[in-house]
């Protein structure tokens, strides 16, 4: 066997030849991502008893709990936001509705995401991804494995299409395995067929002597509000409305499904040294009365913190204390640079977010103070939210009027054991001003409290040096209009009734043979 001096030594002389052969000397974690889709903060068993998620708890006390986790109001902005660790609204993917069925809009193809850059700390880096891209389809070379995944199966949208037929609005078929269409999925249950690739991937194809980033975005519990009746006889029955229990269902088979991965990664013995961090990509719809957000205000499209307080789950190799909750702020720009310092890397010059992997591993108070909630210009929306320390600051509307209250799980409803009202039509037409430390439910807007006007100031200042005010100063996160770029009827669909593919023709990526025109 040889001693630590010659491996050492043996990694020195192989670095003067081969760059990539250093890299493989180091012991990068294996990281696994969990995305699930449209949960809010009380859809977890932690926050709300009669839901059904041993796994997730179980994960919890494995790792920490992060109780100011942060993501954008809606999938698009939150998912590109993760990926690059860049504000959205810096690129143009600032609002959901640029990137749908009937657009050809997309992820800047110039950016670098997660999956690029582990692959450029280590080459080894496999890189799998299962489930929800969402974050451009118009063209192959926008799909995931053009961008840094060495696999891809799911889906290409991510919004209203069956869990079953995997229809989007106007019929439109998306399903993919790779770079083709899998027709194949056609009528099994979305949460199913991702889950038996996945547990195929992490079974079969990983080679676990080299590290491994797995993104595993669930679409489940997005709507339509679909599952099968087994499985809410299996998990939920002790749920007496009808809307809640089939969300609890969807939930509970997400659960069912993220506990048998986790314990593949324990059979292969590579747990331990696998970096997780599961989160929601927004809050819930809870206007709908399936997904709960309580006891926080707002819902998935509004600005409060039942928008865009994301619950939030991080274990990791090192980690000082588990089993706890981390008070500490943290942004979706913060996960790139953070999971990529937790490998062994540094944070890229091109990034928004703030590397707090030292601040979550020694379970120390957070170095991010501030941060921009989200920035939305289009016309109808017109809204932006800061956050500077505990105070937080609302600038137009923070959502559409009747998202804008609180809305109690169906059981509090029953008893009306709620302690404030509804009040779901209240709606800050102008500006509002909270403290989130003393009032996370959004209560007591003390905007115009003349206590507080230096307050307002400085973060009305802040404000200025971060978007570039007045016109033609360079600002830190300077805004780029949001763009729709609308396709004509009947362009976003193939003869077969199978998502278009080649609507758009991204300068910045390869040609492809799938497109006749590049």
């Amino acid at each position: 066997m040889a001693s630590p001096q010659h491996t050492s030594l043996f990694c020195i002389l192989l670095s003067t030849l081969f760059t990539t052969v250093i890299t493989s000397c180091k012991d990068h974690p294996n990281i696994m991502v969990i995305a699930l889709d449209d949960l809010g903060w009380a859809d977890f068993q932690s926050h709300d008893p009669l839901m059904v998620t041993p796994n997730i708890r179980r994960l919890r006390e494995e790792g920490m709990f992060l109780n100011q986790s942060y993501v954008l109001p809606s999938c698009v902005p939150s998912r590109a936001a993760l990926m690059t660790g860049r504000y959205p609204h810096t690129f143009g993917l600032q609002d959901g509705k640029a990137i749908t069925e009937d657009t050809n809009f997309y992820l800047n193809e110039n950016l670098t995401i997660l999956p690029q850059e582990l692959k450029r700390l280590n080459p080894l880096y496999q890189t799998h991804m299962v489930g929800k891209w969402h974050l451009g389809h118009c063209h192959p070379g926008l799909y995931p494995q053009a961008r840094g995944f060495d696999s891809f199966y799911g889906i290409l949208l991510g919004g209203h299409q069956s869990f079953y037929y995997h229809n989007a609005t106007g019929n439109i078929y998306d399903f993919q395995d790779g770079d083709s269409v899998d027709l194949s999925a056609n009528g099994t249950y979305t949460t199913d067929l991702f889950h038996t690739r996945a547990k195929k991937i992490l079974e079969e194809d990983i080679d676990y002597t080299k590290p491994f980033f797995f993104y595993m975005s669930y679409y489940a519990a997005h709507k339509p509000f679909e599952v099968p009746q087994a499985y809410r006889d299996q998990y939920c029955s002790h749920v007496t409305n009808d809307t809640r229990q089939i969300h609890c269902a969807m939930v509970a088979r997400a659960d069912d499904s993220i506990g048998q991965l986790l314990q593949v990664l324990k059979d292969k013995n590579v747990y331990e040294n696998t970096t997780i961090l599961l989160l929601s990509d927004n809050g819930g719809p809870a206007l709908t009365g399936s997904s709960v957000n309580w006891p926080l205000r707002g819902t998935k499209q509004t600005l409060y913190e039942g928008g865009t307080r994301s619950y939030t789950i991080f274990k990791a190799p090192g980690l000082a204390a588990t089993n706890v909750t981390w008070p500490g702020m943290i942004h979706a720009i913060d996960w790139l640079p953070t999971l990529v310092n937790a490998a062994g890397g540094t944070t890229p010059g091109y990034v928004h977010g703030k590397n707090l992997w030292p601040n979550l591993k020694y379970n120390a108070p957070s170095s991010r103070t501030e941060f921009i909630y989200a920035v939305n210009d289009l016309a109808k929306k017109d809204n932006s939210a800061y956050r500077y320390n505990e105070w937080k600051l609302i600038k137009g509307k923070p959502g559409p009027t009747k998202k804008c209250g609180w809305f109690p799980p169906y059981q509090l409803l029953l008893n009306q054991s709620y302690p404030w009202g509804l009040d779901g039509t209240t709606l800050e037409t102008e500006n509002a001003l909270y403290n989130i430390e003393t009032d996370p439910e959004e209560r007591n807007n003390v905007y115009s409290d003349p206590a507080n006007a230096n307050i307002v100031y400085t973060i009305e200042d802040q404000i200025k040096n971060y978007m570039g005010v007045p016109r033609g100063k360079q600002g830190l996160y300077p805004l780029q209009p949001i763009a729709l770029h609308k396709l004509p009827p009947g362009k976003n669909v193939d003869a077969n009734g199978v998502l278009a593919t080649c609507t758009c023709h991204p300068a910045g990526v390869p040609a492809s043979s799938v497109c006749s025109s590049d």
